[in-house]
């Protein structure tokens, strides 16, 4: 009863946790979960795969790091109407214990009896969804994960083989919010009982210092920076951001125009400029040690 009433205290906290712009949990050409670690089978990122088709499909998984260089990637054959459990740490292979990225799958050709090439991208196939979460065995506690759903014409374009992609491969999601004019306000809250931890997922940009406006629960506002080192997969502990008020800014959201975010092609510089707007995720994680209890919110976008 302790963690129930401490998940439904949290839900209460997080107040406006419905999230504006996104599009979740419908079947796409492939799936996007934007954080994934292990650190062994009991710490361990698992993700629940359904093919929503009355044929087999073949599923093409990439493992990239944050600044989405690709670190290996693999397949496996769905059935017809399908369900398989993707644990992390039983997929990676060796030395990527404590590596943090992100996972992309898709369906593909198999190659066989189709005549379609194995790895080669198969337009309009709309058969797979996907949900994750971070198990802890010794928090005894699964935190979710968003994941998102990707559209063939999410590939940039000229990428047709899904056993090569790279950090140029991608330059829209089809789930995420797109960046362009969007502003996204991040939760946090920062007290004895509660540590949050804000994620952000592009298509490329993020590694940049930005300056926001943080809001506390009585519309007091004060503009503080945050750095984010990676292009595509960073973390923000709003507790550590520097010149945040000692009192008063334990509860509140984080104001960020996402304007400048890009596709991981386009544009020059270091975060890159003048390209094409590409997507950006972001959610909070609430977690109270005291009860080794998480709720994961998606930030919302708006104009």
């Amino acid at each position: 009863m302790k963690k129930l009433s401490l998940a439904v205290a949290v839900a209460a906290t997080l107040g406006a946790g419905v999230a504006a712009a996104y599009t979740t949990a419908v079947p796409a050409d492939g799936v996007l979960v934007p954080n994934v670690i292990h650190n062994g089978d009991t710490d361990t990122t698992a993700v629940g795969l359904i093919n929503h088709a009355s044929t087999g499909v073949t599923v093409y998984w990439t493992f990239f790091d944050e600044n989405s260089n690709h670190i290996t990637d693999g397949q496996f054959a769905m059935t017809a109407n399908d369900y398989v459990p993707f644990v992390w740490s039983e997929r990676s292979g060796l030395s990527l214990n404590g590596q943090r990225g992100y996972l992309t799958f898709h369906v593909g050709g198999s190659g066989g009896t189709s005549g379609t090439p194995v790895g080669q991208v198969v337009q309009g196939d709309d058969k797979i969804s996907g949900a994750a979460f971070q198990l802890n065995a010794a928090d005894g506690d699964a935190v979710y994960v968003p994941t998102f759903p990707i559209k063939d014409s999410d590939l940039t374009p000229g990428v047709t083989d899904l056993t090569t992609l790279d950090a140029a491969s991608y330059r829209q999601i089809f789930g995420a919010a797109q960046a362009a004019g969007n502003t996204v306000d991040m939760r946090y809250e920062i007290n004895s009982y509660w540590t949050s931890m804000i994620t952000l997922w592009a298509t490329g940009g993020l590694n940049a210092s930005r300056t926001v406006n943080m809001y506390n629960d009585e519309q007091d506002r004060k503009s503080v920076n945050f750095v984010c080192t990676k292009a595509e997969l960073c973390f923000i502990d709003p507790s550590s951001i520097v010149g945040r008020p000692a009192v008063g800014f334990d509860r509140g959201f984080i104001r960020l125009n996402t304007q400048y975010i890009a596709d991981a092609t386009s544009g020059t510089g270091t975060p890159p400029t003048g390209g094409t707007i590409g997507s950006f995720v972001s959610y909070s994680t609430v977690k109270s040690a005291d009860f080794s209890a998480a709720q994961t919110v998606l930030n919302t976008h708006h104009k």
